[in-house]
This record gives structure tokens, C-alpha cells and sequence, in this order.
């Protein structure tokens, strides 16, 4: 069984469209809530998935403890605005059939349609297949008893997705899917195309360089709090 572990806080707006995504796929559905203040829980229990309070935003935590509570042999960590494709979780059973796959992704497109973001997602996807590097936008999945191997997601305040990919990169062997989850570009949508390319590549490159965790926090996040 494949379980599906969703971190919110405050994701009425996305979160539906999320679920409904996954409501064919025949998945344990886990939404791990760090304390919506919205109705974002109620729609999760609409929806018929397993909530856990947890009353803590962070990203990290929330996914470990998603983790903690799972039944699935194979953890697909989501994101609230993605949206699953609909062969996306045959496509994961097939691929985990392999004795040496401990897990993988998928590839990443954006939502709404624009040929700037499909130029975003386009390069995304060419570095990721080029480097074999994974993120939580896209969706990672890695089977349950590998990821409490290699220490599960290191409870930091951003970058978790990238340290997880790292450790699967040097621990065994990985796969990144054709089908694609799409994911809202709303991170982009007040940002003129030379910040949104900052954004992409910025995070990932501190991160590589050793710059400490919450340096990166702060500018990723920058430019948002800079809007009027």
C-alpha cells in the first residue's frame, strides 16, 4: 500500500483539488495539520482522510509524523497545491516492483498554464533528470523502511525535501517518473521573471554552499514579505 502524507497550514483554497486528485488512486491518504486556522482540517475529513493534529508548522515535522503514522510500505510525501496524475500511483507500484528501487518522483509541471511557467518547469525537470535531484513540489516517494533508515526528513526550517533527496541519492537507487503532478505557481505569480528565476535556483544553491538554514529561509522568503 502506497500511504500519501500531505503537510498543511491554512490550504482551503487548494487543498480539495488536491484530494480529489488522489481519491481514485486507492491510497492511504494522511493530512498532517500544523494548525489551520481556516477549513482546511473540515475539508481534509470531507474528504475521508486520516487527520493528525499536530499543531506545529514545520514542513519537516509534519511529515515525519505523517510518516510515524502510516501503513503504506512505499511514503508518498505531497504537496497541498499539487495535483496527482491519474496513473501516478500505478506508476509508483510498477516502479517500486524493482528489488533496487528505493524510491523516486515525478516530473513537474505548473498550474495555471503560461509559457513562462512551462519554461520554469521545463528547466526544473532537465536538472532534475541531469542531477538526479528530487523536490516536494513534484512529489517524493520512497519505500517506508528505507526512509526511517536513512533518518527521515531532518526537522529544519526549509530545504528538508532537498537533504531527504540527497540521502536517497547516496543510499540506493532512484527513479524519476514521465508522468507529470502539477503544482500551483502562486509562489511566482507577484514576482517578475528575473525574481522567480532567483527563487528557483537561489534556495538550491545555498543550500549546496552550506548557507545555514534559516539564511535560506529568509531569502526565499524576502520577496514575499516585500509585496505590496
Amino acid at each position: 500500500m502506497i500511504s500519501i502524507i500531505i503537510p498543511v497550514l491554512n490550504e482551503q483554497n487548494y487543498l480539495a483539488e488536491c484530494l480529489s486528485s488522489l481519491s481514485r488512486a486507492g491510497c492511504e491518504v494522511i493530512v498532517v495539520d500544523g494548525g489551520s486556522i481556516d477549513d482546511t482540517v473540515a475539508i481534509a475529513e470531507s474528504f475521508g482522510a486520516t487527520v493528525l493534529r499536530l499543531g506545529i508548522a514545520n514542513r519537516a515535522r509534519q511529515m515525519n509524523a505523517g510518516a510515524e503514522a502510516a501503513r503504506g510500505e512505499v511514503l508518498l510525501f505531497f504537496h497541498a497545491d499539487s495535483r496527482l496524475p491519474e496513473s501516478g500511483a500505478d506508476s509508483i507500484r510498477q516502479a517500486m516492483e524493482d528489488p533496487e528501487m528505493i524510491g523516486g518522483s515525478f516530473a513537474l509541471g505548473f498550474y495555471p498554464s503560461q509559457p513562462f511557467y512551462s519554461f520554469l518547469a521545463a528547466t526544473s525537470n532537465i536538472f532534475c533528470r541531469m542531477t538526479r535531484m528530487i523536490f516536494g513540489d513534484r512529489g517524493i516517494f520512497i519505500q517506508a523502511d528505507h526512509f526511517r533508515r536513512i533518518g527521515k526528513f531532518p526537522e529544519t526550517v526549509i530545504m528538508e525535501d532537498a537533504a531527504l533527496a540527497t540521502a536517497m541519492r547516496r543510499s540506493g537507487k532512484i527513479i524519476i517518473l514521465p508522468e507529470v503532478v502539477t503544482t500551483s505557481a502562486r509562489k511566482y505569480v507577484n514576482e517578475t521573471k528575473i525574481q522567480a528565476l532567483y527563487r528557483t535556483v537561489w534556495a538550491y544553491a545555498a543550500y549546496r554552499l552550506g548557507v545555514p538554514a534559516e539564511k535560506i529561509k529568509a531569502g526565499y522568503y524576502r520577496l514575499n514579505r516585500s509585496r505590496p
